[in-house]
């Protein structure tokens, strides 16, 4: 720190001045809490203004935005809130600050939302009383769910042409929004259409393809899996610039009519595709892919087939990021049939992989020998989901001594998604090289809903003795399906329960082990350099010693040939 009397002549530390950077406090503010931020907002004047730009940067429930500009409150007759009174130029001047700092806005996306419940009182007194056009002038992400909002027509309030993303989800008044959409938004790069029903609502599909091709910058497109049938791809394909094509649902629910796809893509379709992904037949998804012209920037493809791999793979050996996701309700999946080695062969053609994610009803059926082929194949894996939440609760093929061999095989993971048995574990893994690391960039290990004892310590011991030279893993378990899929099992869900929760106890415990790993690892490091120490100085100590015996033994042998005159 500067001495007293050079602060009071103005002069700072160097650590003051390094932590008044803008710059570094974005940065590091970023990774805050929404508390801990107005908590550093109170700190000093340098610190106040970044951090409220983060507390109000993201808004997940419009109320406390709104709350700020006139104080809400809830009508006991209706449940609706209003404000107590109508805004003033004076509440506006005071809200402009908060509101110029919002660049993400998401309202009705989950139901514990207080915005869900605001009258349209509110939103006609916004639009009355406000001083400018843009109510959010910096804004560039903006969802609006239909399906818990009544009515899609305030969404308007908030739209103007710096918005880049929009999210919404159709409804009876999509028409007029469309029009607002296009005349309001002309920058969007990137547009989400919620799917807010299991059905296909055909009645939609006409609004939702003039609104598509009235955008010429999208870059991103998210639709409903019902949508992505030839005549959604035919609109999709004319688009420039865009790069995305995916669907709200990827492993989710099934379709409740199969899309159609019966063409091939024309010369000149999809620039600059680089991400697709399909849900139809396989003999749709295979001719379009391949019986056609091909698509040239395609990098990744995700699709809810298996069978096509052959033809795809030849088409797009280049292909960087693959997701395939197989799935039934859990009383169809007695017809499936579990996905081998055989199936995935055409998989180790591409050598440029880098993500490769498998789902399945059933657990995979592949061995630790299929593990080491597929990674002598693919050597740039770094992303890797072996189906860890099968909804057959089999006895899986892995256990916990096989996160070794694919350490081995895979080196460069920091993601691993796999079924594995942890019921009945040593304490310690195998022997390995001392000076070999295993998994060393790992960071998250999903276990889905693998199988785990009553006793978690034996797992968390065994992680922390395997995983010791990391710098930090999580564990994640559970499944990601819809909950729907599984609701005619009775036994599926309490015994996934029961295993998260076992699951979730490892977790807690393995930081803790981890870092006594660390600190025994350490604590031996020096032990071994202390020895070193010692043996140098044991070794000089002998050198010195046989150096003095040898100037005796000289000493003595020139004395007995000495002749005294």
């Amino acid at each position: 720190m500067a001495p007293p009397l050079l602060q009071s002549l103005g002069y700072q530390s160097n650590a003051h001045r390094v932590l008044s950077l803008p710059e570094l406090l974005q940065t590091i503010f970023s990774f805050g809490t929404r508390a801990s931020n107005v908590s550093s907002a109170l700190v000093c004047r340098n610190w106040r203004e970044v951090a409220l730009d983060q507390v109000w940067r993201e808004i997940d429930d419009m109320y406390y935005l709104l709350d700020i500009l006139t104080p809400l409150n809830r009508r006991v007759d209706t449940g609706f809130y209003s404000f107590r009174d109508t805004p003033t130029p004076e509440d506006w001047a005071r809200f402009v600050p908060y509101a110029r700092r919002v660049r993400s806005l998401k309202l009705g996306t989950t139901s514990s939302e207080k915005a869900i419940y605001l009258s349209e009182s509110v939103f006609h007194d916004l639009a009355c009383t406000r001083t400018t056009l843009e109510i959010l002038p910096n804004l560039r992400r903006l969802w609006w769910d239909t399906s818990r909002i009544s009515s899609s027509q305030y969404a308007v309030l908030f739209m103007h042409d710096k918005i880049i993303e929009f999210a919404f989800s159709l409804g009876y008044d999509s028409p007029a929004l469309a029009t607002d959409v296009v005349g309001r938004m002309p920058s969007l790069n990137s547009l989400i259409c919620i799917r807010t029903t299991e059905y296909h609502l055909p009645e939609y599909d006409q609004v939702l393809q003039s609104l598509l091709s009235s955008l010429h910058n999208l870059h991103e497109v998210t639709l409903p899996k019902n949508n992505l049938d030839d005549r959604f791809l035919k609109t999709l394909s004319l688009l420039p610039e865009l790069e995305v094509v995916k669907f709200d649902n990827l492993g989710g629910t099934p379709c409740d009519v199969t899309p159609t796809i019966g063409n091939t893509p024309e010369e000149g379709a999809f620039p600059k595709l680089r991400d697709l992904c399909l849900d139809s037949t396989m003999e749709d998804m295979r001719l379009y892919l391949t019986g056609g012209v091909l698509l040239p920037q395609l990098k990744n493809l995700s699709v809810e087939s298996v069978q096509f791999f052959n033809d795809v793979t030849r088409c797009y050996p280049t292909l960087e990021v693959l997701s395939m996701d197989v799935i039934v309700y859990i009383e169809d999946q007695a017809d499936c049939q579990p996905l081998s080695l055989e199936h995935f062969h055409p998989i180790l053609s591409l050598t440029q992989l880098v993500r490769l994610e498998l789902r399945h009803n059933l657990p995979l059926q592949i061995s630790e020998v299929d593990l080491t082929e597929f990674g002598v194949a693919l050597p740039a894996i770094e992303f890797l989901v072996l189906n860890p939440e099968p909804l057959l609760l089999t006895k899986p093929n892995f256990t916990l001594h096989s996160l070794q061999i694919i350490s081995q095989n895979f080196p460069n993971l920091f993601h691993l998604g796999i079924y594995l048995d942890a019921e009945d574990v040593e304490t310690h893994p195998l022997h390995s090289p001392a000076k070999t690391r295993v998994l060393p960039y790992l960071r998250t290990l999903n276990v889905g809903v693998s199988p785990i004892g009553p006793d978690h310590v034996p797992v968390a011991l065994f992680l922390s003795h395997l995983l010791s030279d990391n710098e930090s893993v999580v564990i994640q378990s559970g499944v990601s399906w819809a909950t729907d899929l599984f609701d005619g099992s009775s036994e599926y869900e309490p015994m996934v329960r029961q295993r998260c929760d076992r699951w979730a106890d490892a977790a807690k415990t393995l930081p803790l082990l981890l870092q006594l790993r660390k600190e025994e690892k350490a604590h031996r490091q020096d032990i071994e350099k202390e020895v070193e120490d010692l043996r140098m100085r044991n070794e000089v100590l002998i050198g010195k010693m046989l150096i003095n015996q040898s100037a005796k033994s000289a000493t003595a042998i020139n004395d007995k040939g000495c002749t005294i005159c």
